[in-house]
């Protein structure tokens, strides 16, 4: 099995939106090109032509401009930094918005809280589902300021849209559709995101969840390095909190606590109960090595917690699904996010500092 190169890690240490977005733009621009055209192509199989996604997605600024207007001036370097369109840029971030078809299931995460894990630690985890031809395109981030540092990982010209910062905050998502997601104003939930990642606080990422305007879903899960944890199942007009049973909370594409706005109702809906199994089994006990194993479970293949075509690398069987593009668990007591580049059975946790 030939192994996985890492992502490329793109390291920002500028103390202005600005600067900060020039330096991700511009240490990414072959990457960002490749996803730029990802994304030209996938609108138009949607029915959209790219300046039609454009103009789309600048219909967002304002709402950005006047919530978060510092993660506007990011976007506005990254844009400057790679030689792109703000337009461009502004598209790719709005692919959830602008994205209403139906698509692989999209994540399982996790987060193991004190209670549960050995030694008393706290522990955030994703394994990032998606189509497989996003992984040329796919960078890690590493911001470090003044002010604060963080790390995590997006499509290259998205915000950083999931990790961990020096505040003690990580966040992971699921994206969920529900029959009653629509097109109109809103946030972008990369740019929510990218903020959360700036957050001081675990209550000022949990205020900006609860607040933010949205038009479409998304499960968006919240873990503190004091062993916090907020579940929120997102919809346009309804918030619905998930909560941990005995200090593990687990999460796929689906809703729980309003089954019935969900989309795809006929999805087979077992990866979060089947991580919760595998989870419960160490209770007490649940370190950084009995979850990388966790995460390359392929039971329910080929809808597993581990997802790809061929079933444990056996190239014989093939059939078409999403895949496990990165895996990541964040360890809050060792400041460190362990990141393997495509499916976890395939490849190797490599550390990565704050």
């Amino acid at each position: 099995m030939e192994k996985r190169e890492p992502y490329p890690l793109i390291e920002i240490t500028a103390e202005t939106p600005f600067e900060r977005g020039v330096q991700y733009g511009s240490q990414a621009v072959e990457r960002i090109g490749i996803c730029i055209e990802y994304y030209k192509e996938s609108f138009r199989k949607q029915g959209f032509t790219w300046d039609e996604a454009k103009d789309y997605a600048m219909g967002y600024v304002p709402v950005i401009e006047e919530s978060m207007p510092e993660i506007l001036e990011e976007a506005k370097g990254l844009a400057s930094g790679s030689g792109r369109e703000l337009a461009e840029i502004m598209a790719v971030n709005c692919r959830y918005e602008i994205s209403k078809i139906s698509k692989p299931e999209e994540c399982t995460t996790a987060a193991v809280l004190p209670e549960a894990s050995r030694g008393g630690k706290t522990y955030a985890v994703k394994n990032w589902d998606f189509f497989e031809k996003t992984i040329p395109h796919i960078v890690l981030l590493r911001i470090r300021t003044r002010e604060y540092s963080a790390i995590g990982w997006t499509e290259a010209g998205q915000m950083p849209r999931e990790g961990f910062n020096s505040f003690g905050v990580a966040i992971v998502n699921n994206g969920m559709q529900s029959v009653h997601d629509h097109y109109g104003e809103g946030l972008p939930v990369t740019f929510l995101r990218r903020r959360v990642l700036a957050s001081r606080s675990f209550e000022e990422a949990a205020k900006l969840v609860r607040s933010f305007k949205r038009c479409v879903s998304n499960n968006i899960m919240l873990v503190g390095s004091k062993g916090q944890v907020l579940d929120f199942e997102v919809q346009p007009e309804r918030m619905d909190q998930v909560y941990s049973q005995g200090g593990i909370l687990t999460h796929a594409n689906h809703f729980v606590v309003d089954a019935e706005a969900d989309a795809f109702p006929e999805r087979l809906k077992v990866r979060d109960a089947r991580l919760m199994e595998l989870l419960a089994k160490r209770r007490g006990d649940i370190d950084v090595p009995y979850i990388m194993e966790c995460m390359k479970d392929h039971e329910y293949w080929p809808k597993a917690i581990c997802s790809h075509p061929t079933f444990a690398g056996d190239k014989r069987t093939y059939i078409p699904a999403g895949i496990t593009v990165a895996s990541m668990i964040v360890d809050f007591a060792e400041n460190t996010a362990y990141i393997c580049s495509g499916p976890p059975c395939e490849g190797e946790y490599i550390p990565y500092k704050l």
